[in-house]
């Protein structure tokens, strides 16, 4: 299209519109009639403002359309949002509800002891960050009564004896530690079989050395301390047997012992201040019996 054309047909589109708002003030005046001029007009005009009025509703739709999206958009945000809240909810909730069930169980474990430990409960706030040694920092110390050496337990079974002390804080040396050996027995047969000590990972795997290979033992059979090394209290349960083989050279077994108390989780235990004469006197009397019986 050449300039000339272009500007002709400009020329000619605003003497349209001229003729058309001239036709719309004149027409929109009462009268009885219109002139040829006036209908000629009327009639280009109704098609054209019928098509004006259609494409200026598609266009208020269509900005109606973007204005319910941004809308939905936002809602949905919203909703998002409040799921995330809810589900943060619903997970301390359950955490809530976890610990409440661990300290039930931990209150009742300490009242059906009574008679036997006199316990201090502690919080584990710390583990060792090295590969050295599997220890936890406990929030009691010698402020609280805490001496070296003494048993830490939960309401599952042994954890270890601590090793080290101060005001505020002890250190505990687990027993999954291969430094934190313990003289262990078979729990259904009270016969003292060997020691239990610890793979130097972090698992709730031990490993009992030392027994005899006629030693009655068998999986599923429950490890209990021997309370020979007069470290841990007799009768604490560690774990139970999941496997039993010979060792190579055929004069001795092992056993594999899956832990009672999970590692990884712990976040309240017990500390043995004492332990009572009864409990001593109930598990000598027990040993007694069993040796007699055998």
């Amino acid at each position: 299209m050449t300039r000339y054309k272009f500007f002709g047909n400009l020329v000619l589109i605003v003497i349209v519109l001229i003729l058309l708002l001239t036709g719309a003030r004149f027409t929109g005046m009462e009268r009885d009639s219109f002139t040829i001029l006036e209908t000629g007009i009327q009639a280009v005009k109704a098609p054209l403002a019928s098509g004006a009025t259609g494409v200026i509703q598609k266009v208020k739709d269509f900005f109606g359309m973007l204005k319910e999206i941004d809308d939905l958009r936002e809602e949905n945000a919203l909703l998002k949002k409040r799921i995330g809240e809810l589900t943060q909810e619903i997970d301390l909730l359950r955490d809530y509800g976890l610990e409440n069930i661990r300290l039930r169980e931990l209150l009742d474990f300490k009242e059906a002891h009574i008679n036997d430990f006199e316990l201090l409960t502690a919080k584990v706030i710390g583990r060792d960050p090295s590969n050295w040694y599997s220890t936890i920092i406990l929030n009691k110390g010698t402020n609280d009564g805490v001496q070296k050496d003494m048993t830490v337990i939960t309401h599952q079974g042994l954890v270890g004896r601590v090793i080290n002390t101060s005001p505020r804080a002890s250190e505990v040396l687990l027993i999954i530690d291969q430094e934190g050996a313990v003289g262990a027995r078979v729990w259904e047969t009270r016969e003292t079989l060997g020691v239990v000590e610890g793979r130097g990972q972090d698992n709730n795997l031990l490993t009992m050395i030392h027994m005899a290979h006629d030693a009655e033992i068998a999986v599923g059979q429950t490890i209990v301390t021997s309370g020979l090394a007069g470290i841990f209290p007799p009768g604490i349960k560690i774990g139970e047997v999941v496997a039993v083989k010979d060792e190579t050279s055929g004069l001795m077994k092992q056993a594999e012992i899956k832990t009672f108390v999970d590692f990884n989780r712990l976040e309240e235990v017990f500390i043995i201040l004492e332990v009572s004469d009864l409990y001593q006197i109930q598990q000598e009397l027990e040993n007694q019996k069993e040796g007699l019986e055998q």
